[in-house]
């Protein structure tokens, strides 16, 4: 069970390099559309797509990292304000919704992709992308969700905030 848990968190892991890499690869991509536009006078026709691309795998592949580092956003309002027990219990309710969450937009994402592959939709632009392709990052997203909140219900407990693993 433990290399199962390590396999789940080494995914997230990997998930969350492939988001950095695809933000990096959007600096250079558009960088490189300002400097095309800018000194040559010569925009491309792929720059502004693959970016916007880009930045959405970057957000799915990410979100799961977000998760178990405690880096979204939260609001300590109520968990300030109530013992320990109950930030347990609220702790555990919190991840729970964010799984049935996770299960439900993995089902839906997969399933529109799959409708997308059938029907051959492809991007309107003169690249005419296999739109399934950057829609393979909701399920996949969706799935490192659903790994991230089942490893934040086993670790259990509470977290303080502040640092981030």
């Amino acid at each position: 069970m433990k290399s199962l848990y390590n396999f789940s968190d080494l995914l997230i892991k990997i998930g969350a390099y492939i988001s950095g890499f695809f933000i990096i690869l959007t600096t250079f991509m558009i960088f490189y559309e300002v400097i095309s536009r800018w000194l040559f006078n010569k925009p491309t026709i792929w720059a502004t797509e693959l970016s916007i691309y880009a930045i959405i795998g970057s957000c799915y592949l990410g979100s799961a990292y977000a998760v178990r580092t405690y880096a979204h956003i939260t609001v300590d309002l109520l968990i300030n304000n109530v013992n320990d027990r109950m930030k347990t219990l609220l702790a555990y309710l919190s991840n729970a919704l964010g799984l049935v969450f996770s299960l439900i937009f993995t089902f839906y994402g997969a399933h529109h992709v799959m409708n997308t592959l059938e029907l051959g939709v492809t991007s309107s632009s003169l690249l005419r992308i296999p739109m399934y392709l950057p829609e393979i990052m909701l399920p996949v997203g969706g799935v490192l969700m659903c790994l991230a909140f089942t490893l934040q219900i086993i670790d259990g407990g509470i977290h303080k905030g502040g640092e981030h693993i």
